[in-house]
């Protein structure tokens, strides 16, 4: 997972840390790639107070975000009477346009 280190800025991938500390203790580490390639393995670090994590949004990301957008899309058109297709629309595909409209809005940053 992405992380940016609080101190110096550098985004670096988290192999592996201690989650059950969550406080300063002799028990901190974290192994990560830094943005050289480098490995640092088992660094004195504590994840929760010395990184800030990245949100890296992959196409699997914006695919559950589609599916979930479609079904809320789909439940609120099904519940308002007042909704009429054009020809050759069903609910199933104007509830992915309304996600896929949505999604690229999203992205938009």
């Amino acid at each position: 997972m992405k992380a940016k280190i609080r101190k110096t800025g550098e985004i670096v991938d988290v192999i592996c840390y201690n989650h059950y500390a969550t406080i300063r203790s002799h028990q901190d580490y974290v192994s990560y790639i830094d943005s050289k390639g480098i490995e640092h393995d088992r660094e004195s670090l504590n994840y929760y107070w010395d990184f800030e994590s990245i949100e890296t949004a992959t196409d699997e990301h914006w695919q559950d975000v589609r599916e979930r957008a479609a079904i809320s899309a789909m439940q609120g058109m099904l519940a308002n009477s007042r909704i009429y297709l054009k020809e050759g629309d069903t609910f199933p595909n104007l509830a992915v346009r309304y996600a896929d409209a949505l999604i690229e809005e999203l992205k938009k940053k």
